[in-house]
């Protein structure tokens, strides 16, 4: 089980405020985009399972946390200019 800290309690907050964001239809398209390849990167496990492996959130709402807990598979949430770039970078259609 992961600490409770300052930083994970603003990261479950942020992660559930833009789900139901997202749910309403509000979420812009480029961080759903993110969203989407996030939860393509933990597919074999985080998703199964129903908890992210590195902090043990809630894999649904985690995925729209900005930062991210486990950098090697996805990095932050980004803002549209810079997730054009890496989808070019790293051949995502």
């Amino acid at each position: 089980m992961s600490k409770i800290t300052m930083s994970n309690i603003k990261s479950f907050i942020e992660g559930n405020f833009n789900y139901y964001i997202h749910k309403i239809g509000w979420y812009p398209a480029y961080k759903a985009e993110q969203i989407l390849y996030r939860m393509e990167q933990c597919k074999n496990d985080c998703i199964p399972s129903g908890e992210c492996i590195i902090c043990n959130c809630p894999t649904e709402k985690k995925m729209f946390a900005t930062k991210s807990c486990n950098e090697e598979r996805f990095p932050d949430i980004m803002n549209e200019k810079d997730w054009n770039k890496f989808k070019i970078q790293e051949g995502i259609e």
